[in-house]
């Protein structure tokens, strides 16, 4: 299998600086194999992909390599690896996106909602049917503001439920009057994991006291999900 060929063997070498300093990690491909890689420093997670593309014959671009289950990002060097350490590699599907569109929210109900002074909008929500990985939320509203005076509570927010209860939250364009009130637009990597049956919807709050008001146009939000399946040979 071209998996187990060591990265020295992989037509490009991973070893690129003439600074020194080398030491040899283990690649633990999905087979159960693993593949012995040597390295420098300051050698890049985009390097050592790029080796692995070549071996696999897969694109660089659904390479993730993961150390101790978390993410490596692919920019600056391997600082934090020791000599010995094993990484994890997975060969990644294409995302799934999950889209929301709220057309209006209008609320001037600022007493507590429900779940935790959060109010779910109806028929925003999707059930997961597979364990997966949230890896990328966009969020846009041609209009987002509050009542434009005292103190500034409007939010809207991106929740996920487990069996029922609330265990994820992330806040979708910012805080109202912190952000533009018009064509306001956003990008988050919260890195949830999500489970089957869990729900993702779409949340907001007003505020705890009286006088708070929210406005909310053309809400659109993506969530893009990389699902356990799509992962492996």
């Amino acid at each position: 299998s071209k998996a187990t060929v060591s990265v020295l063997n992989w037509g490009t070498k991973v070893r690129l600086s003439p600074s020194g300093g080398e030491m040899l990690v283990h690649i633990n491909v999905p087979n159960g194999e693993s593949v012995a890689v040597e390295i420098e420093q300051d050698t890049t997670l985009a390097d050592v992909k790029e080796g692995a593309a070549l071996a696999l014959g897969a694109a660089a671009s659904r390479i993730g390599l993961l150390f101790a289950g978390d993410r490596l990002a692919d920019n600056g060097a391997l600082q934090g690896l020791d000599d010995g350490d094993a990484l994890d590699l997975v060969l990644e599907g294409e995302p799934q996106v999950y889209r929301f569109a709220v057309p209006s929210i209008r609320d001037d109900r600022s007493p507590p909602g429900n779940d935790g002074n959060i109010r779910e909008v109806s028929n925003a929500k999707h059930v997961v049917e597979s364990q997966g990985e949230v890896i990328e939320v966009r969020a846009s509203a041609s209009v987002f503001k509050d009542q434009g005076w005292g103190n500034k509570k409007g939010h809207v927010y991106l929740v996920q439920k487990r069996a029922g209860i609330k265990i994820n939250q992330a806040c979708l364009l910012g805080r109202a009057r912190d952000v533009p009130t018009s064509n306001v637009s956003k990008r988050t990597h919260p890195k949830w994991n999500l489970a089957v049956g869990d729900t993702l919807c779409i949340g907001y709050h007003v505020g705890d006291n009286g006088g708070h008001k929210l406005f909310v146009e053309n809400l659109r939000v993506e969530v893009a999900v990389l699902f356990s399946s799509a992962r492996g040979f």
